[in-house]
């Protein structure tokens, strides 16, 4: 007997995306049929803003759920259900101790993120910004982005770090961690990016308040990732899945892994196959 699915939570990039940043989009619509019909519900969960996620899913966008930026803002539609912001004086800190420690040419991208937008500094090279666009979408630039949160009117929420690719990624995040102030966390979000914000807002603490207030037990849940970020999502259930494509340590965090990658249309394929589970 079919185990029962009443909620399905997916990262995006490395995940439910390919390497081109794209999905299959006529898959996607034949499978979110099946689901609405089976009255499961879609929560998309990922490091990206919200405004980028609806791009991405612009004809769906009042029917699903997103818990964007690794956690921190979580809308049901176009609702917005929850913030939780970082306060003027971290967000302050946080650049300073980034752009202090760290010369500019080993700083990819850097960018702020609040609920309304995502900024960076009017510096950023038209490449860099073209990159950052991709994964935050509503991309503003500001005069002086370590001032940034005197300069615009939004709750911010992350910053995230994209080092360049001669910097030794794990050397710097070891450091960046053992200097946080106190109640921030660093995540691995993939693409040698960290994000920064509140200890406290992770995908798998905004998923359990939503699977709260839908009365949803985690064993009905299925949930999707590839990356560190997931890993909250990949241990929380029975019914967990990571990528093929994810890494050794990612996998053996997992109870099941896909047995096709992103680039195949994974987690679309692992869905109708666990919907036609149900239906046997």
């Amino acid at each position: 007997m079919a185990t029962k699915i009443k909620m399905i939570v997916t990262d995006m990039d490395g995940t439910f995306l390919n390497d081109a940043h794209g999905y299959d989009h006529q898959l996607f619509s034949k499978t979110y049929t099946r689901m609405v019909t089976a009255k499961i519900p879609l929560v998309i969960a990922s490091g990206s803003s919200y405004h980028r996620l609806t791009r991405e899913f612009a004809n769906q966008v009042d029917q699903l759920t997103f818990i964007s930026q690794n956690g921190a803002v979580v809308h049901l539609g176009r609702q917005l259900l929850s913030v939780s912001p970082l306060t003027n004086a971290l967000i302050t800190d946080v650049l300073a101790l980034i752009t202090d420690h760290f010369a500019a040419v080993q700083l990819a991208q850097l960018v702020v993120s609040g609920v309304n937008a995502s900024y960076i500094d009017q510096s950023m090279s038209p490449t860099n910004r073209a990159i950052v666009k991709t994964f935050y979408e509503k991309v503003i630039a500001v005069s002086d982005l370590r001032q940034v949160a005197t300069l615009v009117d939004d709750q911010l929420t992350r910053v995230s770090v994209t080092f360049s690719p001669t910097v030794d990624w794990q050397a710097a995040t070891a450091w960046l961690t053992a200097h946080l102030p106190a109640g921030l966390a660093l995540e691995n979000s993939g693409f040698h990016t960290s994000q920064i914000g509140l200890a406290s807002a992770t995908k798998q603490g905004a998923l359990l308040t939503l699977t709260d207030q839908e009365r949803v037990e985690a064993e009905h849940v299925v949930t999707f990732g590839d990356n560190e970020n997931d890993l909250g999502l990949l241990t929380m259930t029975p019914q967990s899945y990571a990528m093929k494509n994810a890494a050794p340590f990612i996998q053996g965090q997992a109870a099941n892994v896909t047995t096709h990658t992103n680039n195949e249309s994974g987690v679309l394929r692992t869905i109708n196959a666990l919907l036609d589970q149900r239906i046997k």
